[in-house]
């Protein structure tokens, strides 16, 4: 069975070593949000301080740009790739930085439909068996609702098509995933069901909860 480890504690107790893992994470963006047993309204320095001892590793980290431009980035470094996370709103937001530091996706690993089916070029490739074209830098992907069905009672639940690209596109298979913010376990998830070993963290015991019934999903086994 794939690892998928859920640990109830703060991740820099937990950290693996930095060759051997891949950082993926969504988390807590700082503006207030309410996470059960977590105050998200840090300090600035607190906020940074979060990030401090993911200083070189592989990492992949979503949050708001505002935020990701003024809290992670002076700690990390310069990310080397962005890629914009796009999704219908009427907040004050409609898109969501995805960076990725001493890493880089392959974009041409996970496809997507063709957007000019009418096109003779496009037409012609899919004649010849093309599947899509290579996912853009701007990833079209809508927020989980209250309605959604990957809805799991969790403040500010990320789309498991998010993290799928992530991984696909960055992570070889077989590598160790590590989420050091777990939320509702989509990360942990996502990695169980397309076959990557995985650790994640969380201070709260209410999302260690959450993400442990998640892990145990028969559609994960499938």
């Amino acid at each position: 069975m794939i690892q998928a480890d859920l640990v109830l504690g703060d991740y820099r107790d937990h950290l693996p070593a930095k060759d051997a893992c891949w950082v993926v994470t969504d988390p807590p963006y700082n503006v207030g949000f309410a996470y059960p047993e977590y105050r998200d309204s840090l300090t600035g320095d607190g906020y940074r301080d979060l990030f401090v001892p993911l200083v070189g590793y592989r990492s992949v980290i979503v949050n708001y740009p505002e935020v990701m431009l003024a809290s992670v980035v002076p700690v990390l470094g310069l990310p080397r790739r962005i890629v914009a996370w796009c999704y219908n709103s009427n907040l004050n937001r409609q898109w969501r930085m995805i960076a990725w530091f001493n890493c880089e996706p392959d974009l041409s690993l996970v496809k997507q439909p063709y957007k000019n089916l009418g096109d003779a070029r496009v037409m012609e490739l899919i004649r010849n068996g093309s599947d899509g074209c290579d996912l853009y830098d701007w990833w079209q992907v809508e927020m989980v609702k209250n309605v959604s069905s990957e809805k799991r009672g969790y403040v500010n639940q990320i789309p498991e098509e998010v993290i799928s690209r992530i991984l696909l596109t960055t992570v070889p298979q077989g590598d160790l995933v590590f989420e050091p913010f777990c939320g509702s376990g989509t990360t942990s998830a996502v990695a169980r069901r397309l076959g990557y070993p995985s650790i994640a963290t969380d201070v709260s015991e209410t999302a260690i909860s959450v993400a442990s019934d998640r892990l145990s999903e028969p559609r994960l086994f499938a």
